[in-house]
C-alpha cells in the first residue's frame, strides 16, 4: 500500500461528494474510516480516508479558511457523521447538512470559534466559559424519563455519558457526550519528536497500545522508505498478537460481569494473567510494552522464551472448549445475549463499523486479510465472519479469534526467521505524508502522520476503533430493553480512553 492508500485523489469544490459517490456504488464495502482535518495555512485540508473491499484511498479536499464550508457526506453516508463532527470541532470545518451544535469532543467550556488543531491558536490565552444550556440536558417529556449513564457510573470505569431515553422499559432514543478524558494528544506530537511520540501515542490507551506504537512507527517509516528486517516484523507480529489475546479475554470476560454473571469474568481474567506474563517476557513491560520503535523493535526473544510461550498457548487452548460451551450452552448467557441489539449487514455497513462489530454483522473485512501488513500475508489464518449481527454473535467472533491468534503465535514461533531486529533511522523525517492502517483487537486503528523535514512532525491524526462503532450501539439500542443496555453496549468492547485521545 502507498504511502496514502492504493491512490489519493485532489477532488476540491465539492467533488469529494462525486468521487465517493462513485467509489460507494462500486463496491458496497466502501466505508469513511477517518476524516484527517489539517491547517495549510490559507486554507483548511479535509482529507478523507475511505477504505473498499481491498483498497484504500484518500480523497483530498481543501477550503478557505475564511469560508471552511463543503458538502457533508452523511445523506449517502452515514457513517461519516462522527468523523465531520469532530473535524468540525477541532478544526472548525462546517459540513453543510451536518452542522455542529456545541461541542462534540472539546469540552463544553470552550470558548465557541476556537479551534485547537489551527497553528494560529494560542492556547495559553483560552479562557472557559460557564457551562451552555443544551437539549440533552434537558428532561424528557411525557411519558418518556431520560436516564443518564455516565459519565461518572459504576459499570463504565472511563467518563463518557449516554443519556438514554424510555418509555416504559424500551429505549427510544440515544445522546452521546464524548471527551471527557480528551488529552490532546494530536495537539501534543506537534511538539514532540518522532522518538519522543513514539512513547506518547501508546499513552491513547493502556490495553491496546502496541497497536499505537506499530500505527504510528508505520507511518514514520513508509515517509522514510524504510525495509524492516524480517525478525522485527515477526516479533511485531508476537506483540500485536498477545495484546488481541489479552483484550478479548479481558472483553469476553467483562461481558459475564455486565450481566451479573461474575464466575465468567473470574474464569477469563484468571486465563488472561498468563498472556499478560507472556506480554511482559517478551517486551519487558506488563501494560507498556514499548517494544515497536522506528525501524524494527527494541527487544528479541532468545530460544529459551519460545518453549514457555508455547505452554502458555497450549495451555489456554485446550480451556477454549469449556468456553465455548459455556457461551453456547449457559442460559444466562444466551438469555442476555441471542437477538439482543442486532446489527444488520446493511446497517454495518452504512455506519462503517469495524472490527469484530462489522463481522458479527456478515462483513468480512479485516485489516490483516485485505491489506496485510508486517507479516501477515505469509500466515495462514481464518476470518471469523458471524451473520447473526447480534450480542451473543460479536462476542463468539471474539473467542473464535482468540483460538486464531493462538494458531498465529504459533506459525510466528515455528518460523522465525534470524536476522537484525532493528535498522538504525533518522531522526529528522523529510517533508511527506503517510497512512497506516493495522487491526486492531476492536477494529481498524488508522494513523496519518505528515512531516515537515524537521524532528518533529506538522500533524498526526488519530482515528481509534471505538470511536468508528460507537453509532452502531446507537442504532440497535433503539426499540430494545432498558435492562439490555449493559451487555449490547460491552458487545462493543468500548475503550473511550482511545476514542477520547
Amino acid at each position: 500500500m502507498g504511502v496514502n492508500g492504493d491512490a489519493s485523489f485532489v477532488a476540491n469544490n465539492g467533488l469529494h461528494h462525486e468521487v465517493f459517490k462513485v467509489l460507494l456504488d462500486a463496491d458496497e464495502k466502501t466505508g469513511i474510516t477517518a476524516i484527517t482535518g489539517l491547517d495549510l495555512g490559507a486554507n483548511i485540508g479535509v482529507y478523507y480516508h475511505v477504505r473498499t473491499s481491498k483498497s484504500f484511498f484518500t480523497i483530498k479536499a481543501e477550503v478557505p479558511k475564511e469560508n471552511p464550508r463543503l458538502k457533508t457526506l452523511i445523506d449517502i453516508h452515514p457513517g461519516a457523521l462522527f468523523h465531520e463532527l469532530e473535524v468540525a470541532d477541532l478544526m472548525g470545518a462546517v459540513f453543510e447538512g451536518n452542522e455542529l451544535k456545541g461541542h462534540f469532543v472539546l469540552s463544553e467550556n470552550w470558548p465557541e470559534g476556537v479551534y485547537p488543531l489551527r497553528k494560529d491558536v494560542d492556547l495559553s490565552q483560552v479562557k472557559f466559559v460557564s457551562t451552555p444550556e443544551h437539549e440533552t440536558n434537558k428532561s424528557a417529556e411525557g411519558r418518556e424519563v431520560k436516564i443518564i449513564i455516565g459519565p461518572q457510573h459504576p459499570a463504565l470505569l472511563e467518563p463518557e455519558k449516554f443519556s438514554v431515553t424510555v418509555d416504559g422499559e424500551t429505549v427510544t432514543k440515544v445522546e452521546p457526550r464524548i471527551g471527557y478524558v480528551h488529552r490532546g494528544i494530536e495537539k501534543s506530537t506537534e511538539s514532540h519528536t518522532y522518538l519522543q511520540n513514539t512513547y506518547l501515542v501508546e499513552r491513547v490507551c493502556g490495553i491496546c497500545n502496541p497497536c499505537h506504537a506499530y500505527s504510528f512507527v508505520g507511518t514514520v517509516e513508509k515517509i522514510l522508505k524504510l525495509d524492516i528486517p524480517e525478525r522485527a516484523q515477526y516479533l511485531r507480529v508476537i506483540a500485536l498478537e498477545l495484546n488481541r489475546l489479552h483484550s478479548h479475554l479481558l472483553v469476553l470476560g467483562h461481558a459475564g460481569l455486565e450481566i451479573g454473571y461474575e464466575t465468567v469474568f473470574q474464569y477469563f481474567w484468571r486465563d488472561r494473567e498468563p498472556i499478560m506474563d507472556l506480554i511482559e517476557l517478551t517486551s519487558g513491560n506488563r501494560v507498556y510494552g514499548s517494544l515497536m520503535t522506528v525501524g524494527g523493535v527494541r527487544r528479541d526473544i532468545s530460544q529459551d522464551h519460545i518453549p514457555k510461550i508455547k505452554s502458555v498457548i497450549e495451555s489456554l487452548r485446550g480451556k477454549l472448549p469449556f468456553y465455548r460451551k459455556i457461551y453456547n450452552d449457559e442460559p444466562t448467557l444466551r438469555l442476555r445475549m441471542k437477538d439482543v441489539g442486532t446489527l444488520s449487514r446493511e446497517d454495518a455497513l452504512r455506519l462503517s463499523v469495524i472490527g469484530p462489530i462489522a463481522r458479527a454483522s456478515g462483513v468480512d473485512i479485516d485489516v490483516r486479510k485485505d491489506r496485510p501488513y508486517a507479516v501477515y500475508g505469509e500466515i495462514p489464518f481464518k476470518e471469523i465472519v458471524y451473520t447473526d449481527g447480534d450480542t451473543w454473535a460479536r462476542m463468539n467472533v471474539r473467542m473464535d479469534e482468540v483460538e486464531e491468534s493462538l494458531n498465529i503465535l504459533d506459525y510466528v514461533l515455528d518460523h522465525m526467521p534470524t536476522g537484525p531486529i532493528r535498522i538504525e533511522a533518522p531522526r529528522s523525517v523529510p517533508p511527506g505524508e503517510a497512512v497506516c492502517t493495522i487491526e486492531a483487537p476492536r477494529g481498524e486503528l488508522l494513523y496519518y502522520v505528515r512531516s515537515n523535514g524537521t524532528d518533529i512532525p506538522e500533524r498526526v491524526k488519530i482515528r481509534t476503533p471505538t470511536f468508528a462503532n460507537i453509532p452502531s450501539f446507537l442504532k440497535t439500542a433503539i426499540g430494545e430493553s432498558i435492562a439490555d443496555v449493559p451487555s449490547n453496549f460491552v458487545s462493543l468492547d468500548p475503550c473511550f480512553s482511545c476514542t477520547d485521545r
